[in-house]
């Protein structure tokens, strides 16, 4: 046995901060797929802009009411994923800005009633809700009403958010950090941090993901 081996060691491990995307390495049917879902993303769901092809499969429901819903560059959103902009009547407009070469998976329901922006190269996993309001107002005791604050949801860059995981109103998650399966994140999750639970809290700093 060698000493060396347990040594620790200040050394930083760097990690690419992206999701590499290998088209020909793909089956043919993954092709395909990917081809259908840009065709579909532009024509059928009017999502393409400038330079910016998202990738959109089927049963995806897109709904928006004085509102913008915006998906980046080859983002993918995946069957039975639902993106929502709903502003409210006679308010400011709604946005859900998504960015480019993110994935998001089947089953997961992202609703902006004010502001949700996704960063790029993000990664969110089937059954996941992120949320910017309450849907409904609870009524304190005495009439009193609950104290305003921001609810804007920011996902920056690179981040991982695991299976079944909540993400609710006025959170900020920082770049390069992992939300674990089935947490209810409340509050800020700082970068380069793993979080779990419920409500989540940091288990430890870590250098990335892939």
């Amino acid at each position: 046995m060698i000493d060396s081996e347990y040594h620790a060691t200040d050394e930083i491990i760097e990690v690419p901060q992206v999701r590499t995307i290998r088209v020909g390495s793909m089956p043919l049917w993954r092709k395909s797929e990917i081809a259908w879902g840009i065709l579909r993303g532009a024509l059928l769901y009017r999502l393409a802009g400038s330079r910016r092809f998202p990738i959109i499969h089927k049963d995806v429901k897109v709904r928006s009411s004085n509102g913008v819903v915006r998906v980046g560059h080859l983002s993918e959103i995946h069957d039975r994923v639902v993106l929502s902009a709903i502003g409210e009547r006679d308010g400011e407009q709604a946005k859900l800005f998504i960015g480019d070469y993110t994935s998001i998976w089947y089953g997961t329901v992202v609703s902006a009633r004010h502001e949700i922006t996704i960063g790029r190269h993000c990664a969110i996993s089937w059954n996941c809700t992120i949320i910017d309001n309450d849907m409904h107002e609870i009524v304190n005791a005495g009439g009193l009403a609950p104290a305003k604050k921001n609810s804007a949801v920011r996902i920056q860059d690179h981040v991982w958010i695991g299976a079944s995981a909540i993400v609710l109103k006025g959170v900020t998650i920082g770049e390069n950090s992992v939300v674990g399966a089935g947490a209810i994140v409340t509050s800020d999750v700082s970068p380069n941090t793993l979080v779990a639970g419920a409500p989540a809290k940091p288990i430890r700093s870590i250098a990335g993901w892939r």
